[in-house]
């Protein structure tokens, strides 16, 4: 229970800070929601595909 509890407490601090931020500064809240999170996102699909990938092609003699 004490590892859920300090989860909500760190979710809940992350998002008075993020809305604090999307607040004060609109133009780069825009561009860090609707740019950078999915280039985020997409680096995070890209580095997941290659570590799964990637040894299974060196063990199958592609790589």
């Amino acid at each position: 229970m004490h590892i859920s509890k300090s989860i909500q407490k760190f979710e809940r601090k992350f998002d008075v800070k993020a809305e604090r931020f999307l607040w004060r500064h609109p133009f780069l809240g825009f561009l860090s929601v609707f740019v950078g999170m999915p280039v985020f996102v997409l680096i995070c699909v890209c580095i997941s595909t290659v570590a799964v990938v990637f040894p299974m092609a060196w063990l199958f003699g592609w790589f």
